[in-house]
């Protein structure tokens, strides 16, 4: 099935979309019709509030490129803090190892709250992709939506074999296909 709508694709602090789960993510989307706007940002620090910052952020890209059809958040990490205006859209999101525990680079224990809470009772469809490696997901989560967890896969769902990393990405691509092809 081919879409006429457009993907807002927000990175995490230091995963742009140019890396290999975005871009694979990308070119699936766009292999089946969606445009796909990306943002970029350059974070060697991290903003005094980065909630504000993230949703700034999608706000602009919805302002810039917004187009005809459905749209859909898709998210990664630093990203997700998306999660309260991608709501109060009502948009679908694919939420890509969001933040819910803080730690390393992600000490933020007030969003990471209130991203949790958020996207436990997301008011739209939504796709939820994590990590069982990763320190900042936390295993068993579920919410509104759908749930992907992979075993052993860490905040860039990457584990030690290449191969099974690049299957990994290639399978969560999927997965985003099929969900942003029941949008309509």
């Amino acid at each position: 099935m081919r879409h006429d709508g457009t993907v807002l694709m927000l990175p995490g602090r230091a995963y742009t979309c140019d890396m290999p789960l975005l871009a694979c993510t990308t070119r699936a989307l766009r292999a089946t019709g969606w445009t796909v706007q990306q943002t970029a940002w350059d974070l060697t620090v991290l903003p005094d509030e980065p909630r504000v910052f993230v949703e700034k952020a999608a706000q602009a890209l919805h302002e810039r490129v917004r187009g005809p059809g459905p749209v859909v958040v898709v998210a990664k990490s630093l990203g997700t803090l998306a999660a309260h205006w991608a709501a109060d859209q009502e948009y679908p999101a694919v939420w890509l190892t969001p933040i819910l525990k803080a730690a390393g680079l992600h000490p933020l224990p007030d969003d990471v709250e209130a991203l949790a809470a958020r996207l436990r009772d997301y008011p739209a469809a939504n796709l939820v992709v994590g990590g069982t490696a990763d320190a900042l997901w936390e295993p068993g989560f579920r919410g509104t939506g759908s749930v992907l967890e992979i075993a052993g896969a860490d905040h860039g769902l990457e584990v030690a074999d290449r191969g099974a990393t690049a299957r990994h990405h290639d399978d969560v691509a999927a997965a985003v296909v099929a969900f942003a092809s029941g949008i309509s």
